[in-house]
């Protein structure tokens, strides 16, 4: 996201994006906003959801590119890329995507949806190592996208400058081979299984997750609660607790992982009405089951009953 944003916009730039980015695209928008580079940030419902009228009404004649999650990786949230993007091409805009949670469960047509840069991550959908992800870039685009680190290629060896030509011009130093290799590997499964089943499968646990929390005492569910325009994130609060709280619990009680807090998307937060405290945060992947789910239910419904029982006089 750094070569995309960073090695695209230059002082004077005029550049948009979402209320509900995550800070691995919001800060180096905020660094090149220091540099010069104008930002207007598009609000978003109160479930996180962009209206692409609202995208147009902050386009400017000098704006140069719109950076968009493809979803929220607070609320899971589906934005409405295929019209952004038709935004941005009829406009000669660049339009780039921020696929991390959306990379392997969601079908993703670059051509259709006018995509001229994807980034995405290895370790989430695609079920590859940390420290693994991509850039796409869309062919001619290179010329105007700056490297943002330079160094050792293993080619051109003789010339003392980056070399000019893909990838080497955006890879300096030495690969990742392994996290490369698995990556690789993980790939190769996602494409056997069906990027469809592992989608359906994801749904119906989020369906199955939502539909338990209406029986357990949550002060508030956030997003769309709507796993055909979600991806498998469920952000929510027990009433009266904190989400910090809630998740150590979970852990060192019941075994069971989850994220509390602002996800590192604090402007996403303050659109869905829970910024400074944030939220309790389930992801379901491939691997979870049922049992999972209803294991996550009983103990949250516990924790639930305990704290009611403690806030009576």
């Amino acid at each position: 996201m750094n070569i995309a944003v960073c090695g695209l916009l230059k002082p004077g730039d005029h550049a948009v994006t979402s209320a509900m980015e995550h800070n691995s695209l919001m800060r180096p928008l905020r660094a090149m906003e220091a540099r010069g580079v104008e930002l207007s940030i598009v609000s978003c419902s109160p479930e996180g959801l962009l209206d692409p009228e609202d995208v147009i009404r902050a386009l400017r004649a000098d704006t140069k590119a719109i950076f968009l999650t493809h979803a929220s990786n607070v609320t899971g949230t589906i934005m409405p890329i295929a019209e952004v993007g038709s935004i941005a091409r009829e406009r000669d805009l660049i339009f780039c995507v921020d696929a991390a949670q959306t990379a392997g469960v969601l079908p993703i047509d670059i051509e259709a949806t006018h995509i001229d840069l994807l980034a995405f991550t290895g370790h989430k959908s695609l079920f590859g190592p940390q420290g693994t992800g991509g850039l796409y870039i869309r062919h001619g685009l290179e010329k105007k996208i700056a490297p943002v680190m330079t160094g050792g290629t293993g080619s051109r060896s003789e010339f003392e400058q980056q070399p000019d030509f893909m990838p080497d011009r955006y890879e300096a130093g030495t690969p990742n081979t392994v996290g490369y290799a698995g990556l690789g590997a993980a790939v190769r499964y996602v494409m056997a299984q069906g990027i469809e089943k592992i989608r359906a499968h994801e749904a119906r646990l989020t369906r199955l997750f939502l539909d338990g929390l209406e029986d357990i005492d949550v002060e508030r569910v956030y997003g769309l609660k709507d796993p055909s325009r979600q991806v498998a994130i469920v952000s929510f609060r027990l009433r009266g607790a904190d989400p910090a709280e809630t998740a150590l619990e979970l852990d060192e009680q019941f075994r069971i992982l989850c994220r509390p807090g602002l996800h590192c998307a604090p402007s996403a937060h303050r659109t869905i009405g829970s910024y400074p405290w944030g939220t309790v945060r389930f992801s379901f992947g491939y691997f979870n089951t049922v049992r999972h789910v209803r294991a996550a239910l009983k103990a949250l419904d516990r924790l639930s009953k305990r704290d009611r029982s403690s806030r009576q006089p």
